[in-house]
């Protein structure tokens, strides 16, 4: 019984480490589309919600949206099975 909970440990922090990485991803470059608009290299949290608005609606970000909503999906999913195994 403690060999499927290690592997399913041990898949979670691989998924978690690429969800990680891809969030930071995406935070970096809401980061310089606020620096963009606003010349600014430090935007406020008004211009992050508006560029975040834009980035949501944003066509050409669709598959890098679908993307980290699959990878946070399949986290939650692996969690829950973590949960259900240890019961």
């Amino acid at each position: 019984m403690i060999a499927p909970q290690i592997a399913i440990l041990g898949l979670q922090a691989v998924l978690f480490l690429i969800w990680a990485i891809w969030a930071f991803v995406i935070l970096f470059q809401l980061r310089r589309r606020g620096a963009d608009k606003t010349g600014s290299m430090v935007p406020g949290p008004l211009t992050f919600i508006d560029v975040t608005r834009d980035w949501l609606a944003d066509p050409t970000c669709r598959m890098q949206r679908l993307r980290f909503a699959f990878l946070t999906v399949i986290l939650l999913a692996i969690s829950a099975l973590s949960a259900l195994t240890r019961a």
